[in-house]
């Protein structure tokens, strides 16, 4: 769809864009700029880059990068209307619709009336809990659990009544139709029958949230009766079905509250269970999150790798907890990330542990937390037994792991290894280095170079895009040919010198290649300071010349030298009044470049 430009541009420069992908990327400062770790790629070391003064990002690494609508586009597969709405909403831009498709339309209304209705619930499970009579039950359990008034504010925790329809009442009289709740997955209708019903019963509610903070589901927690009671009706703990604004294997429960603590102490600590998240938050321990009822995925860890690459796993310590821990490794693996698991044992689970010892106690354990890896490596020495067949078998199953592991971790682990199998670390490093003797698939054809600017006008752009008053006319007087013969690189450089914002440069999509190189030039450190800029360019300009020029002198020589062997007096006449003028020329360009020494010190070079 078309949306006018004007408001495009009001939207993105309200946009604070390192704010923005500060909430799922942790960023650090780095002179005027952000870095950190690309949530696009895999990498170590940060080569991601944010420049809130250019309105951009970029990844030196993988290429990618953009401004703040592209950001949402790439990370969460939204459209750009989408995008332009979402940013224009929270920086309070009405966003006008134009050619909007009848398809588009329904889409994004029965979206927002989606998020209406699991706003509305949590406000009613929440209302009951704190302030209505058939709250009671939840507020004595939260008391019983330890759980404070605040923590359960915070939390947005709530109670779903007895009855089989308060939930439905409640949201008739707001005039939500039904058919939106069923949609929300907040109520349910039996086959054949009129009538709806609630989904939660009964139960302690836990609000679940996406990266906006916005409500998309629920989890429950069956409130237990008196021990003598019969035993309550249904599972322990039930979660929403997944809906069109809810998908479990990519929500991890309580981000929202965790995402700075994640970024200040660089680790995520990962829980089953939603009162393990709350009693651990409540107790200081603020990096926790837990899955939404269901197994580790590696899109939850796409999420966590975003903020940190350090994982602390907090399975249950019964055997069901440790084939957990041994299932999820290879999903650490995939993801690059460290990981690490707490034993808390004879707790069952962290909220015990801590309800029994304490924030400190706890602490002091995590301190002591254990390579995931090496328990799994223990693990399966211990299985295969210790009979030289079972330790040969151990071996062959440990190999393919040890072979998957970061340089920075495989020293440890290859000596754990090594002890464990009963082998010197030699003889393991050289089971680990045997090359498969299987033939190996046919490289692909490389792809076409890409376009990258000379180091000249690299420099002539970063001028450009940060002093544009001082260096555009210096850039008028020059020869086009003389900067590029790529029109579409011209072309920038005049809409820059016009003063229009990279960002908007970068939108016209016309050039991958050129938006890519724009984004990495943006992005680095300071070269010039602003008194510097008018004379930095004319240098640079003269470099360029004085290459074409020293090119066409060596042609012209060349053709100097056939004239000689041939004979041809006449061209050598021309040729010759045309190297003479060349030569003057290049004194001129050198006199230029040797008298200009204005580039200051750089962290970075373009």
């Amino acid at each position: 769809m078309a949306i006018p430009r004007h408001i495009v541009d009001e939207v993105r420069a309200r946009t604070d864009i390192a704010e923005l992908i500060g909430r799922t990327v942790t960023l650090r400062r780095a002179g005027r700029s952000y870095s950190g770790l690309c949530p696009f790629h895999n990498e170590k070391s940060p080569s991601f880059s944010v420049v809130p003064d250019k309105g951009i990002f970029h990844c030196f690494g993988c290429g990618e990068g953009g401004d703040a609508f592209a950001y949402l586009m790439k990370s969460r597969g939204v459209s750009f209307y989408e995008a332009v709405k979402e940013l224009g909403d929270a920086a309070g831009v009405v966003v006008e619709e134009k050619e909007l498709s009848r398809e588009e339309r329904q889409r994004l209304e029965r979206r927002a009336d989606l998020y209406d209705v699991t706003e509305e619930t949590a406000q009613f499970f929440t209302n009951t809990l704190l302030t209505a009579p058939e709250g009671a039950p939840g507020r004595d359990y939260l008391a019983k659990r330890g759980i404070t008034v605040e923590t359960a504010q915070k939390y947005r925790l709530g109670f779903a009544p007895e009855s089989w329809d308060r939930l439905a009442s409640h949201l008739q009289r707001k005039r939500i139709p039904m058919q939106m709740a069923k949609a929300a997955r907040v109520v349910g209708q039996r086959e054949g029958s009129d009538r709806v019903y609630d989904l939660f019963r009964n139960r302690l509610m836990f609000p679940i949230l996406d990266d906006r903070g916005r409500v998309i589901a629920f989890g429950g927690r069956i409130l237990p009766g008196p021990p003598d009671a019969p035993k309550a009706d249904g599972p322990k703990y039930m979660n929403s079905p997944e809906s069109e604004i809810y998908d479990k294997s990519k929500i991890l429960y309580g981000l929202s509250w965790a995402r700075l603590g994640v970024q200040r102490k660089n680790r995520v600590l990962v829980v089953e269970g939603y009162f393990d998240a709350v009693s651990l938050w409540q107790a200081g321990i603020e990096e926790v999150v837990a899955t939404c009822g269901t197994a580790l995925t590696a899109a939850h860890l796409s999420v966590a790798r975003k903020l940190t690459r350090r994982v602390v796993a907090l399975f249950d310590t019964d055997e069901a907890g440790l084939k957990a821990a041994t299932n999820a490794m290879n999903l650490f693996l995939d993801a690059e990330m460290e990981a690490l698991r707490l034993d808390l044992r004879p707790a069952k689970d962290p909220d015990e542990f801590i309800q029994a010892h304490g924030a400190a106690a706890f602490e002091e354990r995590l301190s002591r937390a254990e390579s995931l890896v090496e328990l799994v490596i223990s693990r399966t020495i211990a299985k295969e037994g210790n009979t030289v067949e079972g330790r040969s078998r151990a071996v062959e199953s440990v190999l393919p792991m040890l072979r998957r592991l970061s340089r920075s971790m495989r020293t440890q682990v290859e000596a754990f290894s090594a002890q464990q199998l009963g082998m010197t670390v030699a003889e393991l490093l050289d089971r680990i280095g045997r090359v498969d003797d299987r033939p190996q698939p046919a490289q692909s054809s490389a792809p076409p170079p890409r376009w990258v600017p000379t180091r000249e006008l690299a420099h002539i752009l970063w001028l450009l895009l940060h002093y544009p008053a001082q260096v555009a006319p210096v850039l008028a007087e020059a020869d086009p040919d003389v900067l590029t013969d790529r029109r579409s690189v011209l072309q920038a450089m005049v809409e820059l010198a016009r003063g229009t914002p990279l960002a908007e440069v970068l939108e016209s999509g016309r050039d991958a290649d050129l938006a890519r190189a724009l984004r990495a030039i943006a992005a680095r450190q300071a070269e010039y300071q602003e008194e510097q800029a008018q004379s930095a360019a004319r240098s640079l300009l003269a470099r360029l010349e004085l290459s074409r020029v020293e090119s066409e002198i060596l042609t012209i020589n060349a053709k100097i030298a056939a004239c000689e062997t041939s004979g041809d007096k006449s061209s050598y006449v021309s040729l010759a009044k045309e190297i003479s003028a060349l030569y003057v020329r290049q004194r001129q360009l050198k006199a230029v470049v040797s008298s200009r020494t204005t580039r200051a010190s750089a962290t970075n070079s373009p």
